[in-house]
């Protein structure tokens, strides 16, 4: 056995691909296992207040990686 992961690269395609996957697992040829898209914990947020954060942290001090770990005691 051989799995695949399938990214459908564009929306209007969408359809098209899983009509075509749909009908290849009626006939027991392969076997669709669908994933739900990561959703992380936290609230969620308007584009205002993400491009806010985006910015604040552009405009923030950075870190090399030796301070970074010298910071979380790695």
């Amino acid at each position: 056995m051989r799995t695949i992961e399938v990214n459908i690269l564009a929306d209007d395609d969408e359809e098209f691909v899983m009509n075509i996957l749909n009908a290849l697992a009626q006939k027991r040829i392969i076997g669709i296992n669908l994933h739900k898209d990561v959703v992380r914990p936290g609230k969620p947020m308007t584009v205002n207040e993400l491009n806010r954060l985006v910015d604040e942290s552009e405009q923030s001090r950075s870190y090399s990686v030796e301070e970074a770990k010298i910071m979380l005691g790695l």
